[in-house]
């Protein structure tokens, strides 16, 4: 069961869950079940090779094909 990272559109509170991708968690803070998981990552020179198989350039992460930066 991965721990992942929410945030709560009515309180903006952020927090993490230990839960399954499929279930959305009540906020801790407000009890509102209007949740967004929260994504983050980051794309390394020379390293990136995600859905679209390119790899960074080495230059702008706009024209990088791997991780859609």
């Amino acid at each position: 069961m991965p721990l992942l990272k929410f945030i709560c559109e009515d309180c903006k509170h952020v927090f993490e869950e230990l839960t399954t991708a499929d279930k959305k968690p009540l906020c801790p803070k407000c009890a509102s079940g209007h949740i967004v998981r929260h994504y983050q990552g980051k794309c390394y020179f020379g390293g990136c090779s995600g859905k679209g198989g390119g790899g960074c350039s080495g230059g702008s992460c706009s024209s990088c094909k791997g991780c859609g930066g």
